[in-house]
């Protein structure tokens, strides 16, 4: 029987050290946490290198802790290797504009990937392939591509639609594609000079009190909305 590893058995650190962002950066690999979430990935042909916890190498619990970087850690942990990034100029894109917080850089994966749209991000947005960025788009990094990009200049080839919380038109009036959908920081939206290059500058219409809505909701609002002007949308979105 192959021995328990634990917290200091040097796999088990080697592995930790990929909560890191520059070591995921250097060694182009992270970690997922959880059963369905390591299914999903897996499902999509993505390179598993090594799982810890159940059905793979076996940990003990506090070596399990220190993979997961969680206080109840839910296991197995898999190492994975991130895939080439690249940005598919046949599809629509969701861009994460300096979007820092890991949550909801996931959560724009996770939309990107439910309608078939690319995703990329600027310098100053979360690392989309950080563990928490995976858990909250669900491994939607693995179902879509995903690039990083410089700045928005590079989206010639896109319509570029920048939303912003008030005075926009609404995004179903945008006709053209493909387009890029533009989403900044939740806490003070998109800058001046990325407003100033967008193409279209979109709000999305709501008539109750609430004068704005966070960036993970704003932006699959836009999304669909914009794929349903395309026709895009279908079963099961």
């Amino acid at each position: 029987m192959e021995p328990v590893r634990t917290h200091r058995a040097r796999t088990v650190v080697e592995a930790a050290r990929l909560h890191r962002a520059r070591e995921r950066k250097a060694r182009r690999l992270t970690l997922l946490e959880g059963p369905e979430l390591l299914r999903d990935v897996a499902a999509t042909g993505a390179n598993v290198l090594e799982v810890f916890g159940e059905g793979g190498t076996p940990v003990d619990e506090r070596a399990l802790q220190r993979l997961a970087g969680t206080k109840t850690p839910r296991g197995p942990v898999a190492v994975v290797q991130i895939p080439v990034e690249r940005l598919d100029r046949s599809r629509n894109l969701l861009v994460a504009v300096g979007v820092s917080d890991p949550g909801n850089v996931g959560a724009l994966v996770r939309t990107a990937a439910a309608f078939g749209w690319g995703f990329a991000y600027t310098p100053g947005s979360a690392d989309p392939w950080s563990p928490k960025s995976i858990r909250a788009g669900a491994g939607g990094q693995f179902q879509t591509p995903v690039a990083a990009i410089d700045a928005i200049d590079v989206l010639g080839e896109w319509t570029t639609v920048a939303t912003l919380p008030r005075g926009g038109k609404d995004p179903s009036k945008v006709t053209e594609r493909p387009v890029a959908v533009l989403i900044g920081e939740e806490a003070h939206g998109l800058d001046d000079a990325t407003l100033s290059a967008a193409a279209h500058l979109v709000t999305i219409p709501t008539p109750g009190v609430t004068d704005s809505l966070n960036a993970s909701v704003a932006a699959g609002i836009a999304v669909y909305t914009l794929s349903r002007g395309s026709g895009e949308t279908g079963a099961g979105v």
